[in-house]
């Protein structure tokens, strides 16, 4: 990531109250920090867009027609700051329009996010420690060079207990060469840091179990997959390019950071904790723009390990909260991580001086096939109609420590919207001894090294405003019928129903999936009712990757990320709720967090301004194929109109055509046929 300064400051107009934070703002507001608070010793966390409130957004926006309309907003940031060696910490509201602090808070007891300057300090501060090196030695490692470490949150640690110590572990590898993959060597001990002091305070060794050996041997096998180990001559020589063109250009246009595309609007934005957010989703509907999510972002995750022994049950990583998806996004790479025609957004974040960092190309925009859409063939006269599916990407991948993560929102012609996580890069490893095995925790991926059982949990924050700010949540659930075969309501035994449900307050909106009744929740909106079923306009939810919290309620994660034992919360809209294992949820103890704010007390959360959240997650049992580097494992969820139109919103779109899409005939001595896919050519059946 490259590190820009301004040498001076510009007061440009910013073009909407939901942009991101530009270098030139981010060097203002350290300026203003620094200058009011010139006796502290401190670093800046993180430096933010402070987001309107939701009540004057929605009047500035246009949907809320009650008052006078909204058109100033105020130009704030939200800023963390960490006190050096004490690592107090303090929060800040900093108006760029006056230049001043607008308010200052010490916040006892929390520890905020991880960020990358820290984890750089901290694989230095860990390879220059004398008992690190004197574990190596043992190990037989001479040059310190050869060793990695990824730095960790420390979860929750039974010697270090609270949050009034900033505390890290690292998890130590060694790699034969500077490219090497460090994952294949893993080591059996892990240091313990304090951040406050800049010092290794523990060393804590991993012991093998049901070993002759008291410490395993470092394993030597080299496991690469870089090209240049791999061998260019190794190398697959029967792919033939495909190539992916718009020569009429793309159909998105893009003004600032608000898209339209297909009768969609939209904007888009990245922020440190949760990367990529969409903002104020509207589609248009014939001569009505219909407003439908006010915000949509992943809101945390959390990957708890299986293994029950020390220090295994610590590594329960918060990918959002702990490490932030926007300080870890990756600068894309034309025709690498995107193909096709692209458009590109920049990110901007702060170092620990409160300089600006870009990171260009953080976000990628672009267009794909997506199949089929619909059709139908007349079999009659054998008629076919075909329209082709087209849809609106827009991505961001991430790397954290080894897991590397694809995280796309996907926008499709006929209204659905879905999130899709792709999930890559590295398996942690653990060191064996030779004679050692996994237990019922684990896979051995290569001699002598481990991939524990793992789960990833995503927890989606969606802002709804269907057809307006007041909505509701149903859950739907399809049953046999009760009456046996013979009845009069269910003569010849076939019948089965839909059971909806409101879900009207906190303690009712908390649901898991049930794959037995085919569960899934609908977005509704009471005030509008549907003039063909007579029941109100809504937004189905669902997802296929829905799976159980396997942790024991009394776990130290369940205890920290409890929103992962349910797949579906609604809570109203809180401001202050945004994140799901709470704002500040390194070294949480749990008490700030969607299950707190939900049971605290009884809240109504029908026909009011809700907020749902959705986690989907991937129970994760490594396999042989997943080493050395894992290909993409897809976990996703899915919203999509039901009941909200008066027929299929794609009707409007053309018939697939090949002499527009420039599909051939593999075969060069195949006749040509009609270029149209809605003719009658066809064959009857």
């Amino acid at each position: 990531m490259k590190t820009a300064t301004a040498a001076t400051i510009s007061k440009r107009p910013y073009a909407h109250p939901l942009d991101q934070l530009t270098g030139d703002e981010v060097v203002q507001v350290s300026q203003i920090v620094r200058g009011v608070k010139a006796g502290m010793n401190f670093v800046f966390n993180t430096i933010t867009l402070k987001e309107p409130p939701k009540s004057a957004m929605m009047s500035f926006l246009g949907w809320d027609t009650s008052k006078p309309r909204v058109t100033q907003i105020e130009r704030e940031a939200f800023v963390i700051i960490l006190e050096k060696e004490s690592m107090n910490v303090y929060e800040a509201v900093v108006s760029l329009d006056s230049e001043t602090i607008k308010s200052w808070k010490y916040v006892p007891d929390v520890q905020p996010i991880l960020t990358m300057d820290e984890m750089f300090e901290v694989e230095e501060l860990v390879l220059k420690d004398e008992g690190v090196q004197a574990e190596c030695r043992e190990l037989g490692i001479k040059d310190m060079s050869q060793v990695f470490s990824d730095p960790w949150a420390i979860a929750r640690h039974v010697n270090y207990p609270g949050r009034s110590k900033r505390m890290m572990q690292a998890l130590m590898y060694m790699r034969t060469c500077e490219d090497d993959n460090q994952y294949a060597h893993p080591l059996d001990f892990i240091p313990i840091i304090d951040l406050g002091k800049m010092k290794v305070v523990a060393i804590e060794r991993i012991k093998p179990r049901n070993s002759k050996f008291t410490r395993p041997t470092i394993p030597q096998m080299n496991h690469n997959f870089l090209p240049e180990f791999i061998g260019e001559e190794n190398f697959r020589k029967d792919i033939k390019p495909i190539v992916i063109q718009q020569p009429q250009g793309v159909s998105f246009t893009v003004k600032g950071n608000e898209v339209d595309w297909q009768k969609w609007n939209m904007r888009v934005s990245m922020n440190y904790r949760e990367g990529l957010v969409i903002h104020n989703v509207s589609y248009q509907d014939g001569d009505e723009k219909r407003p439908l999510f006010y915000r949509i972002a992943m809101s945390e995750m959390v990957v708890p390990y299986a293994d029950p022994n020390t220090p295994h049950h610590r590594k329960h990583a918060f990918d959002v909260g702990e490490y932030g998806m926007g300080l870890c996004t990756n600068s894309l790479t034309l025709g690498c991580d995107c193909l096709g025609s692209i458009y590109y957004f920049d990110a901007c974040f702060n170092d620990h001086e409160g300089k600006p960092f870009h990171v260009p190309s953080a976000i990628c925009m672009h267009e794909e096939d997506a199949g089929i859409l619909f059709k139908h063939t007349d079999y009659r006269n054998g008629r076919a109609h075909t329209v082709r599916s087209r849809r609106l990407v827009i991505s961001q991948i991430v790397t954290v420590a080894n897991y590397d993560y694809g995280l796309y929102y996907y926008f499709y012609q006929d209204g659905t919207f879905e999130y899709e996580v792709k999930a890559t890069g590295e398996l942690n490893t653990h060191v064996l001894a030779e004679d050692e095995t996994p237990g019922d925790y684990g896979v051995i991926v290569a001699p002598q090294i481990n991939a524990q059982y793992h789960q990833h949990f995503f927890t989606m924050r969606i802002d709804p405003m269907i057809d307006g700010p007041n909505n509701s949540v149903v859950q739907y659930d399809s049953y046999t019928s009760p009456f046996p075969t013979g009845h009069e309501r269910n003569k010849y035994g076939n019948a089965f129903l839909a059971k909806p449900t409101i879900l009207k307050d906190t303690f009712e909106a908390q649901a898991t999936a049930n794959f037995e009744t085919s569960r899934f929740w609908k977005i509704i909106n009471e005030n509008r009712v549907h003039p063909y079923t007579k029941e109100p306009v809504g937004w189905k939810i669902m997802s296929n990757n829905m799976s159980p919290f396997y942790p024991s309620e009394e776990s130290i994660v369940a205890q920290r990320a409890p929103f992962a034992k349910k797949g579906l919360w609604v809570t109203p809209y809180n401001e202050d709720q945004m994140f799901a294992g709470g704002f500040y949820c390194n070294q949480s103890d749990g008490s700030d967090n969607l299950e707190a704010w939900a049971n605290r007390e009884r809240q109504n959360v029908q026909n009011t301004d809700i907020v749902v959240w959705l986690t989907f997650a991937v129970t994760h049992l490594p396999r042989v194929e997943d080493f050395p580097v894992m290909p993409v494992e897809h976990v996703s969820m899915m919203m999509k109109p039901a009941n909200f139109f008066m027929a299929n919103p794609g009707l409007d779109i053309a018939p697939s055509n090949k002499s527009t899409n420039k599909s051939v005939y593999a075969d060069a001595n195949v006749a040509p046929t009609s270029s149209c896919c809605s003719s009658s050519n066809g064959n009857k059946l």
